[in-house]
């Protein structure tokens, strides 16, 4: 993925962010740039088998590039599945009405000009579409949604 494809994708992240009400709204997002996938597993899920190549921190004063272990070792201890000593952490998504982090990703599909980008706001509200890039514009346009919740 081209610097330019990259910086669509965080920007329609952000916009996105931005749009959605104060109530839905998380005031943090991990966002992770996966490398390539295939057009089956850009279908299915949210979860990508490839690795993170990059991530950022998007809050209220902005988007933050992070180390990409940082996004890894958040994900791993989320999972809980590394936990030795009693019940995992409370999860990502908190149930007090308050949603403290959102997850987001994206990943070029291989073989294809689309892309995979997904977001999750909160454990309830998130989506999942194919993007293509559009160099005149440097945007992105969605031609296809996959998931909706």
């Amino acid at each position: 993925m081209n610097d330019p494809q990259r910086q669509a994708c965080l920007g329609e992240l952000l916009q996105v962010w931005k749009q959605i009400g104060e109530e839905s709204r998380p005031p943090s997002v991990w966002i992770a740039e996966h490398g390539p996938v295939t057009l089956a597993v850009a279908t299915d899920d949210y979860t990508y088998p490839s690795p993170v190549m990059n991530a950022w921190l998007l809050n209220d004063h902005g988007v933050e590039r992070r180390d990409p272990q940082e996004y890894v070792r958040f994900m791993t201890v989320q999972s809980g599945i590394h936990w030795a000593w009693g019940a995992p952490p409370r999860g990502i998504f908190s149930n007090t009405g308050r949603h403290p982090i959102g997850l987001a990703g994206f990943a070029p599909i291989a073989g294809t000009d689309l892309i995979v980008l997904h977001y999750i706001w909160g454990g309830l509200w998130g989506r999942g579409s194919h993007y293509r890039y559009d160099p005149h514009a440097n945007a992105l346009e969605c031609t296809t949604n996959i998931w909706l919740s």
